[in-house]
């Protein structure tokens, strides 16, 4: 039985995609594509439905006709494998072949490596255009790219300086006239020569760099040695080149080759993001990049890069929330071998802290705790809390006993008498500034801010001093110490009730911080890697930063400031993580959301991170370079009042059914505070196609589940679409915020947008939200009761 590979170079995913997108007589050439697929792999007997041509171009191709003559089906066949290329009309499938005559499948014996190169023969491909995607501000000769000097294999002089000029700017004319020049030269110097000029100026640079292998003998068509090529199949080498389509049903095929599947995309390497991965760094070293950059893709890679480099080493990787825990994990899972797996420890922070904190116990940050309740009002119930906490059950976020959650202590909290009339206090004052934002919520992210900017032996002083970046509100020395009175009530709320939040985690693990260098080798990590750093704080990175045991290549971070919207003080100077004392990254192309979505997205980012830093908040806004690949503008829908939600679902069980898109890469996002997810789900239809819940980390593996979100939840993950609920300006921004910090819900609004590759709408009812009016150049606007 022969193998089926799919190789990312040639591009054949790409016309897939084509077809299906077309419809018609073209998605039912896609069908049958994927039958035909299943069947090669079978051998099975197709010779009464197909008809099998040779084609003198390229070796070894064998063409099918598809769908009644109208499409072809180009392969490559050698004895084990058979290689999928092109597939398209007859009219283009001609003129592709024309494009790729000598099309060469190559394998270099020495690094297992298969790369997709052009071996010209007889006569000369058709001259490619310049590929926009690969200009360069440098504009270097093409030859110098891969380090040839035209002087060392051609002898004319005059005829190697013209090759050695060529570049972006040189014209078709210009290369005509030098392909007559070559007439005159060796003929396998000849095509040598003009091969690499083609592969360069297509932007091809590995594959021009494979056919100077071929050249010289140090790689060799795959036709050639048959138990090279099935090693090189099956090393790790071409993991993020080829797949291997063998034993997947017609199902699986089509969904592999459909707009929502993200599993290769999601893994795929460009260049830049490649070399990052790849990097040997001295110093801790700061990833940033535009959403859409694959920040998380290198995160992964980098993981894997270090296994290799440092074998039987551990490799730790955080990241704050169990979801994009479980996804990483997936993605290394499918990525690895199960000997680097091993070497691989992917966890969430709060479930690492807490390990930390049962290994040194909380009592250093009780006695601390005890030393501020000496002079508070409430000092005997605070100190009565702190004695009982029971050091096995200091690290919960949820009591299986009864139930309660950090929510719940919470609501208990803000109910105690002593504490109502604390916060009418505070009430009082906010008011002076903002008289209808939400006390509660300001107060709780308050404390936020506070336990994430101090350690608890200086908490007095420390806020005193703190400037409080990104807040609106200015509080004077009474209102600070009434907040931090309050605190303490928080704290001891949570004590009795055994639950803790992962700020209280790391205060718990502050006064050990000398002390995490000695900690058993299995708590630590040759290699740390975090992901979405601008989601921890100053005092989490100043504890992190000191677990690796090794220097090179020891703390890696990844993240973009713009999705840094929740109230913590972060500054990673303040840890060493300056321009001065670490390696700064950037990737600024976007690879993942159309040119559309980004271009509407950025509008939110370019203006409310602007009032982000107005505020003092260290917000980098990053000019991202906008993907080629183009869609439909962002949709502004209007609704009736109150069905945003069954909106989303009509529009859903629509791309569901005509296979626009499929169930796990659909998500519906909720926007406002007053839609949970918990309400969406409730709406859905009965007789909806497929099951909806919660988004997981698992969310790719669960092919009949629609996602549910709300916009904090949603970071870091990827669709095909978003649909995004509750944008209308009585529920965007929130009235019970703090209206001149809401920047941050904007923020969190061109997260969600940007999770989405292909497609996004917003629903709204009655009028706009600002956040979308400030888009207005980037939306299509979709009024009500008139059909997109």
């Amino acid at each position: 039985m022969r193998e089926v590979i799919y190789i990312d170079q040639a591009g054949f995913r790409e016309s897939m995609m084509r077809l299906r997108k077309k419809g018609g007589a073209s998605q039912r050439a896609f069908d049958e594509a994927c039958r035909i697929i299943k069947c090669l792999e079978l051998e099975a007997d197709v010779s009464n439905k197909l008809t099998k041509h040779g084609e003198s171009r390229i070796d070894h191709c064998i063409k099918y006709d598809i769908s009644n003559d109208a499409h072809r089906l180009v392969t490559v066949h050698t004895n084990n494998f058979i290689y999928l290329l092109f597939i398209g009309s007859h009219d283009e499938t001609e003129s592709w072949l024309n494009r790729n005559r000598g099309l060469t499948v190559t394998c270099n014996p020495s690094t297992r490596r298969i790369t997709v190169t052009h071996v010209t023969r007889d006569e000369p491909r058709e001259t490619p255009q310049v590929s926009m995607e690969n200009l360069t501000e440098a504009n270097l000769p093409y030859l110098e790219r891969i380090g040839v000097d035209p002087a060392e294999y051609v002898s004319q002089r005059v005829l190697a300086r013209s090759l050695s000029r060529i570049n972006d700017d040189t014209s078709d004319e210009e290369l005509g006239e030098l392909v007559e020049d070559l007439s005159d030269v060796d003929k396998a110097i000849s095509n040598l020569m003009l091969d690499l000029l083609f592969e360069i100026r297509e932007g091809k640079l590995d594959a021009a760099e494979a056919r100077l292998e071929q050249y010289h003998a140090e790689a060799v068509a795959v036709q050639e040695q048959e138990e090279l090529e099935r090693e090189a199949i099956a090393s790790i080498e071409n993991s993020e080149r080829l797949i291997n389509l063998t034993g997947l049903n017609e199902e699986q095929l089509k969904d592999l080759f459909s707009p929502g599947k993200f599993h290769k995309w999601m893994l795929f390497l460009h260049p830049e993001q490649k070399r990052v991965a790849e990097a040997k760094y001295e110093r801790p070293t700061v990833l940033t990049g535009v959403s859409g950059s694959g920040k998380t893709c290198v995160l992964v890679h980098r993981a894997r890069q270090l296994a290799r480099r440092y074998p039987g080493e551990r490799i730790g990787v955080i990241t704050l929330n169990r979801s994009l825990t479980r996804l990483i994990d997936n993605l290394i899972s499918q990525l690895c071998t199960e000997e680097e797996r091993a070497n691989i420890h992917v966890t969430a922070f709060y479930d690492y802290f807490a390990g930390l904190v049962e290994h040194f116990t909380p009592a250093k940050e009780l006695d601390q705790l005890r030393d501020l309740a000496a002079g508070h009002d409430e000092s005997d119930d605070i100190l009565r809390a702190i004695d009982r906490v029971d050091p096995k059950r200091f690290a919960r976020e949820f009591c299986q006993l009864s139930g309660e959650t950090l929510d719940d202590t919470w609501a208990l909290f803000c109910d105690q008498d002593s504490v109502r009339t604390r916060l009418t206090y505070f009430r009082e004052h906010l008011y002076k500034y903002d008289d209808w934002v939400d006390s509660r919520k300001y107060l709780r992210e308050e404390f936020s801010l506070i336990r994430s900017a101090v350690p608890t032996s200086n908490r007095v002083k420390g806020y005193q001093e703190l400037e409080r970046h990104g807040r609106a509100i200015r509080f004077t020395d009474a209102v600070k110490k009434n907040v931090l009175e309050m605190l303490l009530l928080y704290e001891e709320t949570m004590f009795t009730g055994g639950i803790l939040d992962e700020l209280g985690l790391t205060l718990a693990l502050v006064p050990h911080l000398t002390e995490l260098k000695t900690l058993p080798p299995e708590m630590r990590f040759r290699c740390l890697l975090i992901d979405e750093f601008q989601d921890l704080s100053t005092r989490d990175l100043a504890l992190l930063r000191l677990i690796p045991t090794g220097t090179d290549d020891g703390f890696f971070l990844t993240g973009d400031t713009v999705q840094r919207v929740m109230v913590k003080d972060l500054r990673l100077g303040a840890v060493g993580l300056d321009i001065i004392n670490s390696t700064r990254e950037r990737i600024l192309k976007n690879y993942r959301n159309s040119r559309q979505i980004l271009e509407a997205a950025s509008y939110l980012a370019n203006a409310y991170g602007k009032e982000a830093k107005d505020l003092g908040e260290d917000v980098e806004v990053l000019d991202p370079e906008l993907a080629v690949r183009e869609t439909s503008y962002p949709m502004a829908v209007e609704c009736e009042a109150g069905k945003d939600v069954s909106r989303a679902w009509e529009y859903a069980r629509e791309c569901i059914q005509t296979g626009a898109a499929i169930p796990w890469s659909i998500c519906i996002v909720t926007a406002s505070e007053e839609i949970s997810p918990a309400d969406i789900i409730a709406a859905c239809p009965a007789d909806f196609p497929v099951k909806a819940g919660k988004i997981t980390g698992d969310y790719t593996e669960q092919t009949d589940t629609l996602s549910v979100a709300s916009m904090a939840d949603v970071k870091g993950f990827e669709f095909s679409l978003v649909l995004i609920v509750g944008c209308g300006a009585k529920l965007l921004p929130s009235k019970n915020g703090c209206q001149k910090e809401s920047w941050r819900e904007a923020l969190r609004l061109y997260v969600a947008m940007t999770r989405a590759r292909d497609e996004v709408r917003l629903f709204y009812s009655g009028k706009p939200s600002p956040f979308l009016a400030t888009m207005n150049e980037g939306l299509y606007w979709q009024e009500l009761g008139k059909e997109s």
